[in-house]
Parts: C-alpha cells; structure tokens; sequence
C-alpha cells in the first residue's frame, strides 16, 4: 500500500546526527526508514497509553527515564 509522503526537517545536534547516520550504515539500514520505525513506535505507545490511567500531570510514558541513557 502506497501513502503519500511529505518532506520533514527538524534539527538535531550534529553529533547525534553522526551518530546515527554511522549506526544506520552498520546495519545497512537507510535513515528514514528508521525515522519512521521510532516514529511508529512512539505512536504505538502513545495509543496503548491513552487506553491505561494517566495522570495529567506526569511526564508522557515516552521521555519518562530519557535523561537515564544519556
């Protein structure tokens, strides 16, 4: 099945673009594909979060314990 597809651009820290770029490369895998991978899971997340309890004043279930890989 074929979707339209539009054009992003965001910034990202150059040495976490480099990073990835080299990652992508090892695993032969082109970087928007990727993009979109992370992309789909975060939505997936997101839907299966929005069927559980959440507090509203709590940080969304994805950036919880993100400062912990860096």
């Amino acid at each position: 099945m074929n979707y339209p597809v539009v054009l992003v651009n965001f910034r990202v820290p150059v040495p976490l673009k480099d990073e990835f770029e080299d990652a992508c490369k090892r695993l032969h895998m082109p970087m928007t594909a990727q993009v979109n991978l992370l992309m789909r899971e975060f939505v997936h997340r997101q839907k299966k979060a929005r069927n559980s309890f959440h507090d509203p004043h709590e940080p969304i279930s994805f950036y919880n314990g993100m400062d912990d890989a860096l």
